[in-house]
């Protein structure tokens, strides 16, 4: 789940002036760990603790309306169609934005922002693009493709996680992992090739790949080995990225970085 952290550092961007974002599309499957992302979010912006990186308390007044669902400044766009938004639902919230905050923000909050037809996208675009100085905005989703470019270009971004997704994610590192200490040699090319095929499946997965095989290098540099061996390592790793920058197919890159690697180590 997003760490208060980041969620610490969003309030104080927007409280301290530094950020100029008033509208964020909160990304993250539906569910408790975006809802709870969303309140903490909205109760830091409110929160009348006067040390900024306290925020949220938890224990103020502001915070508490905010936590019990009882906050005049916490306002959600309501759904009257039995599976999506209206137009008429927009413009309440539009008109609802513009009465102005009782206390530090008026924050809107568009619940499922992907079920937003392009109509009622359109209709929110004055809204987003010049909302009243205390107006902050939130949409939640859980597939930011589905919102219209002028849309997304109003916003800021923010990845929330739910643990599912983070264990998810720690076991595909953890395999990434296994096949980057392939490519240092004890395993054969076609075992390699197997894992390369199991494990990487995206372009991010690639350079995630490249990215452990230069930290593995690092630490044996760091631990003593050879350090000219391992700045040669290096080197192949940024040659591998640098090839699929330029277009090279990432299995190809990859299965030739292997045997480039290999070859350097016959070589010492």
């Amino acid at each position: 789940m997003q760490s208060k952290r980041t969620v610490n550092a969003i309030i104080e961007n927007i409280t301290g002036g530094a950020s100029s974002a008033h509208a964020y599309i909160v990304e993250g499957r539906a569910g408790a760990a975006r809802d709870a992302f969303i309140k903490d979010l909205a109760m830091g912006l409110e929160c009348l603790d006067p040390d900024v990186s306290a925020r949220p308390c938890g224990r103020c007044a502001a915070c508490r309306q905010v936590a019990a669902g009882s906050s005049m400044d916490i306002v959600r766009m309501q759904m009257s169609g039995k599976t999506g938004y209206k137009t008429e639902d927009a413009a309440a919230f539009a008109e609802r934005l513009d009465m102005g905050a009782y206390g530090r923000f008026l924050i809107g909050v568009i619940d499922d922002a992907d079920s937003l037809s392009e109509t009622v996208q359109n209709k929110l675009l004055k809204t987003l693009e010049e909302p009243r100085g205390n107006v902050i905005l939130l949409l939640g989703s859980s597939n930011p493709d589905h919102l219209l470019s002028t849309v997304r270009s109003r916003c800021s971004s923010v990845r929330v996680q739910d643990d599912f997704e983070e264990e998810e994610e720690s076991a595909k590192a953890e395999v990434l992992r296994e096949t980057a200490r392939m490519l240092y040699g004890g395993r054969a090319f076609h075992e390699f090739r197997d894992a390369l095929e199991k494990s990487v499946k995206t372009r991010a997965d690639s350079l995630m790949l490249i990215q452990l095989a230069e930290d593995i290098s690092r630490d044996r540099m760091t631990a003593g080995e050879d350090p000219a061996l391992m700045a040669v390592r290096l080197e192949l790793c940024e040659k591998a990225r640098a090839d699929m920058e330029q277009g090279m197919d990432r299995s190809r890159a990859l299965k030739r970085l292997y045997l480039e690697l290999k070859d350097s180590n016959t070589r010492r």
